[in-house]
């Protein structure tokens, strides 16, 4: 084998993968390519509990606004840096006052911008507080953008099964929660049990031939790489390895491309409250609901991981204190610090999840994740304060709704105005959401 015919079939490879990356659109279902000029938009809202740790979440060697380093607790969404929008100095302002304590007051506006009504339910000082008073923002968005979806919008939860206002976080309107699918056979059944994937038809399969043709061409020219690599020096082999790099990763690709809206195999039965299958559970149902974007069975969704009461250990992390005891231990208890910021990692992987699996699905001439925005937040920025102040909060998606990679910093603004700015980016006109007086127009410096 000469290097000579090594160099064709490099170039030849890398004119299949050109040909390959672009959107297909005999590979999608007769909907789908209705909608193939418009790529639909999707939503998450996701949710934390009991605050973060302060010194483990924020940015740190911040030099301006894009040049940063990431946090301990958002190390895992290193590959996805540019992605990302970390919010600070944002204020929860309609959560200083009404019925209950802190965490119900601060879950049931964080993606609602209202009070509490009054009820029974009881915090852990013996206050009491009713369901929030408003539409949360990714219902508000679903009546705009899921209406013709088959599930027009998702509700997951991790360990979040309490029926109590510091359990929900999803609302269809003023004392209304949607309660959460609490295992990956639940999603399942709601999104996928019914589903029949579209049937092949001649244009799909001439187009999954091709992409086997391609794929055959990118198999030989990486035989080809592993033979040739011996006769070549340093600098040639890495060279080399990089191309092969880049034809594994398009062998990937494609593979993904051609199945991205078959059926998935019914999810096991776990426990929904149970502490050693928690992580399969969490990871499940964001590999179903990434499956459930691709498909375009869903375009909006909340997934919570656990609730404001949070007891719960994590002892896959070797964390074995209850979450709400230990965010109020305080910084000088060095274990509780160490197991929090783990967990917030540990969240934060999470996210990396589901970024990679919509970033490996093709779609127009980008990924799924392109048209995908998430936004993290929690119902108070420290357990030790309960304060609602510098509120921890995070975006995450394609860039075409704000601009991304960017660490922003802002002086006490109302966080209902990036409530109005996440209505806005999704294609809802308007200009308040919740209790009007804190809004004030959309979060300036996003765009």
């Amino acid at each position: 084998m000469s290097a000579r015919i090594s160099r064709r079939n490099v170039l030849r490879a890398a004119s299949g993968a050109a040909m390959a990356l672009p959107f297909l659109p005999s590979l999608l279902s007769r909907s789908a390519r209705a909608q193939a000029a418009a790529v639909p938009k999707r939503f998450v809202t996701m949710y934390t509990p009991n605050g973060v740790i302060h010194e483990g979440w924020w940015p740190t060697a911040v030099a301006s606004e894009s040049s940063f380093e990431l946090s301990a607790s958002h190390a895992p969404l290193q590959a996805h840096k540019d992605r990302l929008l970390i919010l600070g100095g944002l204020e929860m302002k309609v959560a200083a006052e009404g019925p209950g304590g802190p965490h119900q007051r601060g879950i049931g506006a964080l993606f609602t911008n209202t009070q509490l009504g009054e009820g029974v339910f009881m915090d852990g000082c013996g206050r009491t507080a009713g369901w929030a008073t408003g539409i949360s923002v990714d219902q508000r968005i679903a009546n705009a953008i899921g209406v013709d979806s088959p599930v027009a919008s998702l509700q997951l939860g991790v360990r979040a099964t309490e029926n109590d206002v510091q359990g929900r976080i999803s609302y269809a309107g003023s004392g209304t929660p949607l309660p959460p699918l609490s295992t990956p056979l639940d999603v399942y059944t709601r999104v996928f049990e019914k589903f029949l994937p579209p049937p092949a038809t001649p244009d799909a399969d001439a187009a999954k031939a091709l992409l086997a043709q391609r794929k055959s061409v990118l198999d030989a020219v990486a035989k080809e790489f592993t033979a040739l690599n011996s006769q070549l020096g340093a600098q040639d082999r890495q060279t080399l390895d990089a191309h092969l790099t880049l034809v594994r990763d398009v062998e990937r690709r494609l593979s993904l491309s051609a199945g991205d809206c078959q059926k998935p195999d019914v999810p096991p039965e776990l426990d929904p409250v149970s502490e050693t299958d928690m992580p399969a559970i969490a990871e499940l149902e964001l590999d179903l609901l990434s499956l459930a974007f691709a498909c375009d069975r869903t375009r909006v969704a909340s997934f919570e991981v656990s609730t404001a009461l949070n007891r719960i250990r994590y002892p896959w992390l070797e964390s074995m204190g209850e979450g709400h005891t230990l965010s109020h231990s305080g910084s000088s208890d060095v274990s509780a610090t160490a197991q929090l910021i783990k967990r917030q990692a540990w969240h934060a992987g999470l996210i990396a999840r589901l970024l990679d699996r919509l970033g490996a699905i093709t779609e127009g001439e980008g990924t799924v994740l392109d048209s995908t925005l998430l936004f993290w937040g929690n119902e108070v920025s420290m357990g030790t304060t309960h304060s609602h102040d510098n509120m921890p909060f995070l975006l995450a998606g394609g860039g075409w709704a704000f601009r991304t990679g960017r660490y922003l910093q802002y002086q006490g603004n109302s966080h209902a105005d990036l409530l109005v700015s996440l209505l806005n980016a999704m294609g809802v006109a308007d200009a308040t959401i919740g209790n009007a007086a804190f809004c004030t127009g959309p979060l300036p410096g996003l765009v």
